[in-house]
């Protein structure tokens, strides 16, 4: 289901189950590079023909890598299944000795998992490390055989238009291979499950279905590009993946059981249009600062408020949402340069980075920076639209250039859910459940617009 600024999506699994942060083991004699690259004597050609075989080339060159993972969950009861339940998914080979990548959320809470080659051969996995940030498992398996792993390509140069192809296991359809075109990049406004997601999505219009999550997403010179994650279940051609670059960023650490987090202890969000020209910014470029924790690497660099963040470390900032992947992915203790304007004036901050505080207490979520306000439904309008009197709220005010604008909040819509809890108690209840959720957390609204319902998304 889509409004503007949410994409509502489903995991591309056959089992859905709740996501965690696993955090495995250190794994011994792990490869000192765990993926292998194509090299190429010179220079491709991006105008060069493809040929009618293409795909048939690619779907024989590269099935073998992709493997079928069957899941046991005896110790997770589902309300349809009373004794647990099975699950379906997808992973590819990227390492000769067994090394398995596929998504979190297929191998979340299993008790058992058995990775099937193309061939049919089976073989145990384990579970070597997981990053729900990005939705992705590393699991090993030890062949008694030689097995063909996948060259990983570079998402970055990947074009809208450009051909692409999946291989997977839809509805148990083992090896099923489907074409299509990368549709967009650098999604943010897709929310799969209900967990904190950083991923840039590749979209494509490849097929995808349940049972394709973790499978391969492969450019035309058969090289994965993307792991095929989650789909939009109210339309077809609509299907996501997570950039193998993005992946890669984390794979050394993850071999290792662990990912672990740099922090630079800063909330952020957009630079609005007013602020843009006030600053002399391009709009829409840049990370504001909205908040500076103390005793933080940010707060002893000397951030404040109202900071706009424009270059961290060498990258510059061409989306406020950019900054949280490059400040939790630049390395514990790294000292490195940021570029910020203050008051229309550049200046140059030094700043060491710190280990995340995976168990510091979260910063909740406030109603006021969303840039709406609301007020309290009266029992007819309910009525109208169909919902119980005492629920929902009513938009009032939506401040231009702010978050709710952005994501394509009007004045008039009513808010009937916050993270599909019902609002009950107009302003306040809304408030009261906007703050229940931490920072860093996706926030979904359901709006009723008319006679529509939409859902809408605010900045993690």
């Amino acid at each position: 289901m889509r409004g503007n600024g949410l994409l509502v999506v489903l995991f591309a699994a056959l089992a859905v189950s709740p996501l965690t942060v696993g955090v495995g083991w250190a794994e011994p004699g792990t490869p000192a590079r765990l993926w292998n690259e194509k090299a190429y004597a010179k220079p491709l050609d991006p105008d060069a023909p493809v040929s009618m075989r293409a795909f048939s080339r690619l779907a024989k060159e590269l099935s073998p890598a992709v493997v079928n993972i069957n899941v046991e969950r005896r110790s997770l009861p589902l309300p349809f299944m009373p004794n647990g339940g099975s699950g379906l998914g997808t992973g590819f080979i990227i390492e000769s000795s067994g090394y398995v990548l596929t998504n979190n959320h297929v191998v979340a809470e299993a008790d058992s998992i058995v990775v099937r080659l193309a061939n049919e051969h089976e073989y145990p996995a384990r579970v070597v490390g997981t990053y729900a940030l990005l939705d992705i498992a590393l699991l090993k398996i030890e062949p008694t055989e030689p097995l063909t792993a996948a060259p990983l390509g570079n998402s970055e140069a990947l074009e809208i238009g450009e051909w692409v192809i999946a291989i997977g296991n839809p509805f148990g359809l083992n090896h099923t291979v489907t074409a299509g075109i990368v549709s967009a990049k650098g999604r943010r406004d897709v929310l799969p499950g209900s967990e904190a997601n950083q991923a840039r999505f590749i979209q494509t219009d490849a097929s995808i279905n349940p049972g394709n999550s973790g499978g391969p997403l492969i450019n035309i010179r058969g090289e994965v590009v993307g792991i095929n994650t989650a789909i939009n279940a109210a339309g077809q051609g609509i299907g996501f993946a997570v950039p193998i670059d993005m992946i890669k960023t984390v794979l050394p650490q993850l071999a290792q059981g662990h990912v672990a987090r740099s922090y630079l202890g800063v909330l952020v969000g957009p630079v609005d249009k007013e602020l843009a020209g006030r600053l002399g910014l391009e709009r829409g470029k840049g990370a504001l600062v909205t908040d500076v924790k103390p005793a933080t690497p940010a707060a002893e660099a000397g951030f404040v408020r109202g900071d706009v963040i424009t270059r961290f470390d060498e990258t510059p900032i061409e989306h406020w949402d950019d900054l949280p992947w490059l400040a939790s992915t630049a390395a514990a203790t790294r000292s490195l340069k940021v570029l910020v304007n203050r008051e229309g004036k550049s200046r140059e901050l030094s700043v060491t980075l710190a280990p995340f505080p995976e168990d510091a207490p979260l910063a909740k979520r406030d109603a006021a920076k969303l840039g709406l306000e609301v007020v309290a439904l009266g029992d007819t309008r309910a009525k109208e639209i169909g919902i119980e009197p005492g629920q929902g709220a009513a938009v009032k005010d939506v401040r231009a250039g702010g978050m709710a604008a952005e994501a394509g909040i009007k004045a008039g819509d009513v808010v009937v859910q916050v993270n599909y809890e019902t609002v009950v108690g107009g302003a306040e209840g809304f408030k009261k459940l906007v703050a229940t959720i931490s920072e860093g957390q996706p926030l979904a609204l359901t709006v009723r617009r008319g006679d529509r319902f939409l859902f809408k998304v605010f900045p993690r």
